[in-house]
């Protein structure tokens, strides 16, 4: 039966003969994440390759999926600009605009956790267009506010606001990183993990390369257009994919084939190595955010004294970079120091105790060095300083990303995805809040000193990831 082609057992096997060839069984991968397998493998590609997806049509939701998810990004990024250093010009100070993105954060949590099972429900065509209908409510809101309002209705105002924004990146995001899955790959070259990993890493290197241009993007409108006309520029750019997403996309693209209600421990037990994963994930993101969001744009723009054009430039230049090591991870940086194909999850522990090391060391600079008398040396060294976590960070990211993917099941990917990034979004929600409050009563080195401990933590839990299945593994 072994020498048999596929394809003839497909065409002369009928549905009831069919049905009895393919017994289920339980998954004798050793983290037990899938389902169930099928007892011959033959039949099981043959079956994919005709029930899953048409490879042009896969192709077409790829790239509308993706290109929908980058436009976007390239809008949020800049919106986040605008309204930071908008913010910033009405005396806001770092902890009331940390708080003002709180609601933003913490709807990606909800999000990611209801939208993943919504993914797997009705599909990442629906992902697509909520996200896209919430972030234009977002802008449009955003729109209507006035300067002669109260600090207080300002921030709650801007609250609300974000509040459309954070469901909307993270609807639109689980279907960026869940369509990756979806793509069809030529088996016959026993490339999977090859193809998955620069699938995967390409478009997480381009997302965050957009994300730093929408930095840019950002000021530059703030800076030349005013308040209210960049929002209109921004707003228009997301009403571009609406007729894309709506006419193009399958609409059963990612719908589970399992309709049963889920359990409470079926939403929250991914398995031992995606909730692991997930863990890590939380703090690994929580350790940027914790400097990076809010301290060291207002750093940059109050006591550097740089302008809204410099502060924006700087750090699109910083995710831009991020983004192109995130996109060379897999044969330009893992493959030539041989630690690629990836065979387990312990592959981050010495990437982020590289970090670890980073992160301490730019402490200590911001720690013993004064903006006053030493102003051109702290620059210099907190700009390499931060250029260089971003090298380290990208490889540990794009890494991530990989493993979330070849962790979870087909099947069940939209809803694995959205528990992974809910982690990320509580990571990013604690980072964000913490960081505000230690920039406004400590200073930017208490930031970075307790990035360095959930750095710590993050070496510590990915100690625990177990090997990859082997179907994902050259």
């Amino acid at each position: 039966m072994s020498n048999i082609d596929s394809s003839k057992i497909l065409q002369t096997t009928t549905p009831k003969n069919k049905e009895k060839s393919v017994s289920q069984i339980p998954d004798k991968s050793p983290n037990n994440d899938y389902e169930i397998i099928n007892q011959n493998p033959h039949i099981e590609v043959a079956t994919l390759e005709i029930e899953d997806h048409n490879p042009k049509m896969s192709m077409r939701n790829f790239y509308i999926i993706a290109g929908g998810y980058l436009l976007f990004t390239l809008t949020d990024s800049g919106l986040r600009m605008i309204v930071l250093l908008e913010l910033y010009t009405r005396h806001f100070n770092a902890l009331q605009i940390s708080l003002m993105f709180t609601l933003y954060e913490f709807l990606g949590v909800i999000t990611n956790l209801v939208g993943g099972i919504l993914g797997s429900r009705l599909g990442l065509r629906f992902c697509l267009l909520f996200g896209l209908v919430a972030q234009i409510i977002g802008i449009s809101i955003l729109c209507g506010l006035q300067r002669e309002w109260s600090r207080l209705l300002t921030i709650i105002y801007i609250v609300i606001a974000q509040g459309f924004s954070g469901v909307a990146k993270d609807m639109i995001k689980l279907g960026g990183k869940s369509v990756t899955k979806l793509v069809p790959h030529d088996e016959s070259k026993n490339d999977h993990q090859t193809a998955l990993f620069k699938t995967v890493a390409w478009l997480t290197g381009a997302k965050n390369s957009v994300k730093g241009a929408g930095f840019f993007l950002g000021a530059f409108l703030l800076n030349y257009l005013k308040y209210i006309p960049g929002l209109a520029v921004l707003l228009a750019m997301n009403l571009v994919v609406v007729p894309f997403a709506w006419y193009f996309l399958d609409r059963n693209l990612a719908v589970s084939k399992r309709k049963k209600p889920l359990s409470f421990r079926e939403i929250f037990n991914k398995g031992r190595n995606v909730n692991i994963l997930s863990l890590a994930r939380m703090f690994l993101f929580g350790a940027r955010d914790l400097w990076f969001e809010v301290p060291v744009p207002v750093f940059l723009r109050g006591p550097i004294g740089w302008s809204y054009i410099s502060t924006g430039a700087f750090l699109a230049c910083w995710v831009i970079f991020y983004g192109f090591v995130q996109s060379s991870t897999p044969q330009l940086i893992l493959k030539p120091i041989h630690l690629y194909p990836i065979t387990t999850g312990r592959i981050l522990v010495p990437f982020t105790l590289i970090l670890l090391i980073i992160t301490i060391l730019v402490s200590f600079v911001l720690t013993f060095l004064s903006i006053t008398s030493d102003h051109t040396l702290l620059v210099a060294l907190l700009i390499a300083g931060l250029f260089l976590f971003a090298f380290i960070f990208a490889i540990n990211s794009s890494v991530h990303s990989f493993l979330i993917l070849a962790y979870c099941h087909r099947d069940k990917v939209a809803m694995n995805v959205g528990f992974y990034y809910m982690a990320n979004a509580i990571g990013r929600l604690i980072g964000l809040v913490l960081g505000g409050l230690l920039y406004q009563y400590v200073g930017l080195y208490a930031c970075l000193w307790t990035s360095a401990g959930a750095l710590l933590a993050c070496s510590v839990i990915s100690w625990f990831l177990g090997p990859i299945p082997e179907e994902e593994i050259i």
